[in-house]
Protein backbone atom coordinates (compact mmCIF):
# COMPACT_ATOMS: atom_id res chain seq x y z
CA UNK A 1 0.00 0.00 0.00
CA UNK A 2 2.36 2.85 0.66
CA UNK A 3 3.62 2.25 -3.17
CA UNK A 4 0.13 2.93 -3.91
CA UNK A 5 -0.01 5.96 -1.94
CA UNK A 6 3.59 7.30 -2.87
CA UNK A 7 2.09 6.66 -6.94
CA UNK A 8 -0.90 8.55 -6.39
CA UNK A 9 1.23 11.51 -4.41
CA UNK A 10 3.34 11.73 -7.08
CA UNK A 11 0.31 11.79 -9.94
CA UNK A 12 -1.01 15.12 -7.43
CA UNK A 13 2.42 16.34 -7.49
CA UNK A 14 2.52 16.24 -11.31
CA UNK A 15 -0.86 17.84 -11.64
CA UNK A 16 -0.42 20.07 -9.18
CA UNK A 17 2.70 21.22 -11.40
CA UNK A 18 0.53 21.30 -14.60
CA UNK A 19 -2.74 23.28 -12.94
CA UNK A 20 0.00 25.56 -11.58
CA UNK A 21 1.97 26.23 -15.24
CA UNK A 22 -1.69 26.10 -17.26
CA UNK A 23 -2.72 29.56 -16.60
CA UNK A 24 0.70 30.61 -18.19
CA UNK A 25 0.11 28.32 -20.76
CA UNK A 26 -3.30 28.86 -21.78
CA UNK A 27 -2.25 32.47 -22.19
CA UNK A 28 0.38 32.13 -24.59
CA UNK A 29 -2.12 31.04 -27.15
CA UNK A 30 -4.66 32.78 -25.77
CA UNK A 31 -1.75 35.93 -26.29
CA UNK A 32 -1.23 35.06 -29.36
CA UNK A 33 -4.68 35.10 -31.15
CA UNK A 34 -5.25 38.65 -28.97
CA UNK A 35 -2.09 39.76 -31.29
CA UNK A 36 -3.11 38.61 -34.31
CA UNK A 37 -6.93 39.78 -33.85
CA UNK A 38 -4.95 43.29 -33.14
CA UNK A 39 -3.29 42.89 -36.22
CA UNK A 40 -6.39 42.33 -38.32
CA UNK A 41 -7.97 45.32 -36.84
CA UNK A 42 -5.04 47.03 -38.17
CA UNK A 43 -5.73 45.44 -41.15
CA UNK A 44 -9.46 46.48 -41.33
CA UNK A 45 -8.62 50.23 -40.45
CA UNK A 46 -5.71 50.01 -42.97
CA UNK A 47 -8.38 48.75 -46.08
CA UNK A 48 -10.93 50.78 -45.07
CA UNK A 49 -9.39 53.92 -45.48
CA UNK A 50 -7.78 52.91 -49.16
CA UNK A 51 -11.35 51.90 -50.03
CA UNK A 52 -12.73 55.58 -48.60
CA UNK A 53 -9.81 57.13 -50.72
CA UNK A 54 -10.47 54.96 -53.70
CA UNK A 55 -14.39 55.36 -53.38
CA UNK A 56 -13.69 59.65 -53.26
CA UNK A 57 -11.20 59.47 -56.44
CA UNK A 58 -14.45 57.35 -58.25
CA UNK A 59 -16.91 59.98 -57.15
CA UNK A 60 -14.72 62.45 -57.97
CA UNK A 61 -14.89 60.78 -62.07
CA UNK A 62 -18.67 60.21 -61.55
CA UNK A 63 -19.09 64.20 -61.42
CA UNK A 64 -16.11 64.80 -63.79
CA UNK A 65 -18.09 62.50 -66.32
CA UNK A 66 -21.81 64.15 -65.04
CA UNK A 67 -20.10 67.46 -66.17
CA UNK A 68 -18.71 66.64 -69.47
CA UNK A 69 -21.83 64.90 -70.49
CA UNK A 70 -23.61 68.19 -69.55
CA UNK A 71 -20.88 69.92 -71.63
CA UNK A 72 -21.19 67.49 -74.48
CA UNK A 73 -24.95 68.21 -74.41
CA UNK A 74 -24.48 71.90 -74.80
CA UNK A 75 -21.92 71.45 -77.87
CA UNK A 76 -23.97 69.39 -79.36
CA UNK A 77 -27.32 71.49 -79.28
CA UNK A 78 -24.59 74.65 -80.35
CA UNK A 79 -22.61 72.93 -82.67
CA UNK A 80 -22.53 74.59 -86.02
CA UNK A 81 -21.57 71.46 -88.49
CA UNK A 82 -20.42 73.28 -91.13
CA UNK A 83 -17.73 75.28 -88.47
CA UNK A 84 -14.40 73.30 -88.25
CA UNK A 85 -13.56 75.48 -84.84
CA UNK A 86 -17.29 74.28 -83.33
CA UNK A 87 -16.92 70.66 -84.46
CA UNK A 88 -13.26 70.65 -83.49
CA UNK A 89 -14.54 72.03 -79.79
CA UNK A 90 -17.62 69.14 -79.65
CA UNK A 91 -14.61 66.99 -80.28
CA UNK A 92 -12.23 67.98 -78.22
CA UNK A 93 -14.96 67.63 -75.20
CA UNK A 94 -15.76 64.16 -76.02
CA UNK A 95 -12.32 62.77 -76.03
CA UNK A 96 -12.28 64.32 -72.36
CA UNK A 97 -14.73 62.49 -71.28
CA UNK A 98 -14.09 58.87 -73.00
CA UNK A 99 -10.46 59.48 -71.16
CA UNK A 100 -12.69 60.04 -67.90
CA UNK A 101 -15.44 57.23 -68.35
CA UNK A 102 -12.01 55.02 -69.52
CA UNK A 103 -10.43 56.04 -65.99
CA UNK A 104 -13.46 55.93 -64.24
CA UNK A 105 -14.21 52.24 -65.69
CA UNK A 106 -10.51 51.22 -65.19
CA UNK A 107 -10.71 52.35 -61.68
CA UNK A 108 -14.07 50.57 -60.63
CA UNK A 109 -13.06 46.90 -62.20
CA UNK A 110 -9.40 47.36 -61.10
CA UNK A 111 -8.49 49.22 -58.07
CA UNK A 112 -11.64 49.96 -56.40
CA UNK A 113 -12.80 46.08 -57.02
CA UNK A 114 -9.67 44.68 -55.32
CA UNK A 115 -9.41 46.96 -52.11
CA UNK A 116 -12.96 46.28 -51.79
CA UNK A 117 -12.68 42.36 -52.10
CA UNK A 118 -9.61 42.66 -49.72
CA UNK A 119 -11.69 44.64 -47.23
CA UNK A 120 -14.39 42.24 -47.06
CA UNK A 121 -11.55 39.10 -46.79
CA UNK A 122 -10.49 40.69 -43.70
CA UNK A 123 -13.34 41.38 -42.46
CA UNK A 124 -15.14 38.37 -43.00
CA UNK A 125 -11.46 36.79 -41.64
CA UNK A 126 -11.71 39.06 -38.24
CA UNK A 127 -15.34 38.15 -37.74
CA UNK A 128 -14.90 34.87 -37.30
CA UNK A 129 -11.77 34.69 -35.61
CA UNK A 130 -11.76 38.06 -33.25
CA UNK A 131 -15.78 39.05 -33.18
CA UNK A 132 -17.58 38.66 -29.91
CA UNK A 133 -15.12 36.79 -27.90
CA UNK A 134 -14.56 38.05 -24.46
CA UNK A 135 -10.64 38.70 -24.19
CA UNK A 136 -8.57 39.01 -21.07
CA UNK A 137 -8.23 43.19 -20.79
CA UNK A 138 -4.43 42.85 -19.00
CA UNK A 139 -3.49 40.26 -22.26
CA UNK A 140 -4.91 43.09 -24.49
CA UNK A 141 -3.07 45.45 -23.07
CA UNK A 142 0.80 43.36 -22.81
CA UNK A 143 -0.17 42.68 -26.99
CA UNK A 144 -0.85 46.52 -27.58
CA UNK A 145 2.67 47.34 -25.87
CA UNK A 146 4.63 44.54 -27.71
CA UNK A 147 2.54 44.60 -31.72
CA UNK A 148 4.56 44.14 -34.35
CA UNK A 149 2.02 43.55 -37.33
CA UNK A 150 2.66 42.46 -41.04
CA UNK A 151 1.56 44.99 -44.06
CA UNK A 152 -2.11 44.91 -44.11
CA UNK A 153 -2.23 43.64 -47.23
Amino acid sequence: MPDGDAVQGGDFAGVAAVAASSPAAAQAPEAAEIAACLCLGQAVSALTADMAAQQRSYAALQEELARLDAQLQGERASMDVNNPQSVARFRQVLEQRDAAFQRSTSLATGELNGVIERYNARVSEYNARCANRPRDPVLIERAQATLSCPPPY
